[in-house]
């Protein structure tokens, strides 16, 4: 009897060691999909400003030696037409903006801008400031090329009746011109116009600011 047992346990091993051996080769159905991939990244807005370089008798330079610079030098003459263009452009690639310039104008009434209103609308103005804003969206997120706005004045005419007095009362003064975008994406042209205030006119809010429609 202890001989018959002996064989069964043997037996049952080997049974053991059959299905170990048989298991790692049984293979399982499967099926992998594509991944799925979301790239995200952050839009931009660029913008520059500048205007042509002028000669000795604020003339635009032409031709050769034509630049666009930030700053320019001008003589005050009784009569003259001093070019000056400041010129915002919006950079290739930018999502599409508001776009605003604030002109501080440290000249007295005897000198005039010929301002480009159906361009640039006055929203904004206080004592020696206003703020305009370009009539149109400027969208450059496609655009191969950057998008060149146009200037908000083209010139400073001197008034005839400037004297020597005023030259001296005058000193040196200065016109600057400042540009400012903002993205349209959930703003109205409204709250554009807020931002650009507190921007521009930082002291003020524009509940303080006189805006004009």
């Amino acid at each position: 009897m202890k001989k018959s047992q002996k064989l069964m346990i043997t037996s049952l091993l080997a049974l053991v060691v059959v299905l170990l051996g048989v298991a790692p080769t049984l293979s399982w159905l499967f099926s992998t999909s594509q991944p799925v991939i979301n790239t995200f990244s952050g839009g931009t807005i660029a913008i520059k400003l500048d205007e042509a370089l002028v000669d000795a008798d604020g003339k635009a330079i032409e031709g050769e030696g034509a630049q666009r610079v930030t700053a320019n030098r001008y003589k005050y003459v009784a009569g003259a037409v001093l070019d000056k263009d400041p010129t915002a452009t919006v950079l290739k690639g930018s999502e599409e903006c508001y776009v605003f310039l604030c002109v501080e104008n440290g000249l007295t009434e005897k000198f005039t801008m010929n301002y480009d209103t159906q361009s640039w609308r006055r929203v904004a103005e206080e004592e020696g400031k206003s703020v305009f804003i370009y009539n149109i969206k400027v969208d450059a997120s496609e655009s191969e090329t950057d998008v060149v706005l146009p200037p908000v004045f083209t010139t400073v005419t001197v008034s005839e009746e400037l004297t020597s007095e005023d030259i001296e009362t005058l000193g040196e003064r200065t016109i600057c011109v400042t540009a400012y975008a903002v993205q349209t994406h959930s703003l109205t042209e409204k709250d554009a116009i807020a931002l650009a205030v507190t921007q521009f006119l930082p002291d003020n809010t524009p509940a303080d600011t006189p805006i004009i429609e």
